[in-house]
């Protein structure tokens, strides 16, 4: 709770305030830029908070996210064995994390999986899309943790995606887009 550890809520809201930013911008990598930043904070704001399994996927979302906005200027980073790579890692902090935190690494695991999948689209509404599912999963997580800014974070972050939708008019993915990623 807050009143337990301000300091790990304090950089929870932190992250809120980057994840926030991070679907208002308009280009690919502005969002992946923020969404690293985010990533970073939330690790040390859930490990302050216990939620081990949580803080290692957001580290290891901190590099999958690296690695991902440098697939348009480096060759190695454009490798598609990236992303079953993430999956594989993902799985593996899942299961070894799992004695610590039982459930609620399923949460974690999750929507980190879907969250891995929307950022290693190449097309910006595909991205905002994908990572509505996100939220939910990381919303049971920080009730299992009292993250309170992390909770608040996922809802804000689902309200600001679907803001981009409506203001950036790209609400629905054409059948033609999908195709291409």
């Amino acid at each position: 709770s807050f009143i337990n550890n301000p300091v790990a809520q304090v950089i929870g809201f932190v992250s809120l305030i980057l994840s926030l930013a991070s679907f208002q911008m308009k280009r690919r990598g502005g969002i992946l830029f923020l969404q690293m930043l985010a990533s970073f904070t939330c690790a040390i704001s859930l490990v302050m908070l216990g939620g081990i399994s949580g803080g290692i996927l957001d580290l290891v979302a901190f590099s999958r996210t690296l690695v991902f906005s440098l697939s348009d200027r480096y060759k190695w980073a454009k490798s598609r064995l990236w992303l079953p790579f993430y999956f594989t890692v993902i799985v593996a902090v899942g299961i070894i994390t799992w004695d610590t935190e039982s459930i609620g690494s399923l949460f974690a695991i999750l929507g980190t999986l879907l969250s891995t999948v929307a950022l290693y689209m190449k097309k910006e509404r595909l991205m905002r899309i994908i990572s509505l599912f996100v939220g939910p999963c990381w919303i049971v997580y920080g009730i299992i943790y009292s993250s309170c800014f992390g909770i608040l974070n996922e809802i804000i972050a689902m309200t600001s995606i679907v803001i981009a939708l409506i203001r950036l008019k790209d609400a629905v993915p054409r059948n033609d887009e999908i195709a291409q990623d």
